[in-house]
C-alpha cells in the first residue's frame, strides 16, 4: 500500500497510482507560486545557490575570446584554438525563446512505488512542473513520453501548446497497458540525438533502467550536443531492502492485480542489494559529469516542490545514495 507524502508539501493529489490530464494543467498554479517565493527570496541576501528562472543556458553566439580558468570546456572553439595556437572559447547570450524537452519514462519498471506515488507518477508530476516553469520564461517546450512497446514525440512550440500535447502523451502512455521487451530506453535516447537541436536543454525523467551499451552510446552522442539534465527517479525500495521477513505485494505490471511474497533474508542480502544500487548510481554520475552535464536523484516520497526546485537550480539531491561530487 502507497504511503502518500504529498501533505509535507502542502500538496494534494487524487491518487499515488495514477495522475490526469487535468492536475496536470492545475498544476500550474503551484508553478507560478513557487516563481513567486523565488523573486521574493532573491530579493534579499542570501547564502549558497539560488533558483535560477531558466532551466538551461542559451545558446546565441555572441563572439570568441581566449579561453580563461572556469569557462566551460564544451565550448571551446577548436578551429580557432588551433590557428591561433591558443586556446579560445564561444561566448552565448541567453536565447528568448529557447527549446526545452521533457523526456518522461513509462516503461513497466517505472509503474512502481512503496512511498508517496508510483516513479511513473512523481516523472509527470515534475514534467508538468518544470514545462510551465519554462512557458512562464518564454520558453519552447515539447518532448517525449515512452513505453516498452510506444512512444509519443512532441516538438518543442512557444506558450501552452507543446505542453499541453505532452500532457495529453503522458495521459496516453498511463492509459496503456504495461509490457515487457519492446521499445527500450535506447531507442528513445537515439531519437533524441537525430531529432533534437543542438543546444536544447533536454530533462530526463526515468529510472534508467536497461541502460545496456546501445543506450550509453546513443546518450553519449547526444551529451556532447544536448544540455542534458538527468533526474534519476527512485523509490526508496530501489536504494534499500527493508529488515529481514515476509512482504505482500502487489503487482499491475501486466495490467491486471497480482499478490505475491517478497521475502527479504539476511543483513548481508540488504547489504548486497543498497551496493548494486550504489554501483549503478555512479555509473550514472559519473556518465553525466563526463560531459559536465546535470545529475540528481527524485526520490517518490519527496518533498515535490523542493525536488522541483533543486532541479531547476541544478542542486544535487543529497537524500539518495551516493554525496555530491
Amino acid at each position: 500500500m502507497l504511503r502518500q507524502s504529498a501533505e509535507r508539501d502542502h500538496l494534494s493529489f487524487a491518487s499515488p497510482a495514477s495522475t490526469s490530464l487535468d492536475e496536470l494543467v492545475r498544476l500550474r498554479a503551484t508553478a507560478q507560486a513557487m516563481r513567486r517565493q523565488v523573486r521574493k527570496k532573491s530579493a534579499a541576501p542570501m547564502n549558497g545557490g539560488s533558483v535560477s528562472k531558466r532551466l538551461g543556458r542559451g545558446l546565441d553566439f555572441a563572439e570568441v575570446r581566449e579561453y580563461q580558468p572556469g569557462d566551460d570546456v564544451r565550448m571551446i572553439d577548436w578551429k580557432v584554438t588551433a590557428r591561433t595556437g591558443q586556446a579560445h572559447t564561444k561566448l552565448f547570450v541567453e536565447e528568448r525563446e529557447r527549446p526545452v524537452l521533457l523526456v518522461v519514462d513509462f516503461r513497466v519498471g517505472m509503474r512502481f512505488g512503496t512511498r508517496g506515488m508510483y516513479k511513473s507518477v512523481l516523472a509527470a508530476r515534475l514534467a508538468a512542473l518544470l514545462g510551465w516553469s519554462a512557458v512562464a520564461s518564454n520558453d519552447r517546450v515539447g518532448g517525449f513520453v515512452f513505453t516498452d512497446d510506444w512512444h509519443s514525440e512532441i516538438r518543442p512550440q512557444a506558450g501552452r501548446r507543446g505542453l499541453m500535447s505532452l500532457f495529453r502523451a503522458i495521459h496516453q502512455g498511463q492509459q496503456r497497458i504495461p509490457t515487457q521487451g519492446g521499445e527500450q530506453l535506447a531507442r528513445t535516447l537515439e531519437r533524441l540525438r537525430h531529432g533534437v537541436h543542438a543546444g536544447s536543454t533536454v530533462v530526463l525523467l526515468s529510472d534508467f533502467h536497461g541502460l545496456d551499451e546501445n543506450a550509453r552510446s546513443a546518450l553519449g552522442s547526444a551529451l556532447q550536443s544536448l544540455d542534458v539534465m538527468a533526474v534519476h527517479i527512485c523509490d526508496p525500495l530501489d536504494v534499500d531492502l527493508p529488515e529481514p521477513g515476509r512482504y505482500p505485494m502487489i503487482s499491475n505490471a501486466s495490467g491486471h492485480l497480482q499478490r505475491f511474497v517478497m521475502a527479504i533474508g539476511s543483513k548481508s542480502e540488504q547489504q548486497r542489494y543498497r551496493d548494486v544500487f550504489m554501483s549503478r548510481q555512479q555509473v550514472l554520475r559519473e556518465l553525466f559529469a563526463r560531459h559536465n552535464h546535470f545529475y540528481t536523484t527524485a526520490m517518490t516520497d519527496g518533498p515535490l516542490r523542493e525536488t522541483v526546485s533543486a532541479i531547476i537550480a541544478r542542486q544535487p539531491d543529497l537524500r539518495c545514495g551516493l554525496p555530491p561530487a
